[in-house]
């Protein structure tokens, strides 16, 4: 793998409270919604962390920590042996999730590390469309 690596960050409200917003990090039903095809979620530390993120494409990595409602972490590669992909193998990299409650609902703080260098815009726009989805799926769902 290169040596030159990067960290992505963002930053999103959801008008929803953590209880609510942390489930979608670790109920795979409720993942379901936002990122990805299929789940294997073992939410524990050492727990599985297995999402089939579009066809063919599966994500890989076990959870390093779970404290509900307020911060989740995972590793997270590629399974993929050829193509780009597999310059990322599974459980590579570190995704971090923090929930603080914030005006009654959540700041929601992504920080996805130790990814090389040229994965970084590309993971960068997913985490954004992705995250804009569970903004959205999480907001519907507090008001059902």
């Amino acid at each position: 793998m290169p040596s030159e690596t990067g960290t992505i960050e963002r930053e999103i409200f959801i008008d929803a409270p953590p209880q609510a917003v942390f489930r979608y990090l670790v109920e795979p039903q409720l993942m379901a919604r936002w990122i990805g095809l299929c789940h294997e979620l073992e939410p524990k530390v050492g727990g599985r962390f297995v999402v089939e993120v579009s066809r063919g494409n599966v994500a890989r990595g076990l959870y390093t920590e779970v404290a509900p409602p307020r911060r989740v972490a995972f590793t997270w590669g590629w399974e993929s042996q050829d193509g780009s992909l597999a310059l990322l193998p599974a459980g590579t990299s570190l995704v971090e999730v923090e929930l603080e409650p914030r005006e009654g609902g959540t700041l929601l703080r992504l920080r996805h590390s130790r990814l090389p260098a040229d994965f970084v815009q590309r993971h960068g726009e997913r985490w954004s469309f992705y995250l804009a989805q569970l903004q959205i799926g999480a907001a519907a769902q507090a008001i059902d």
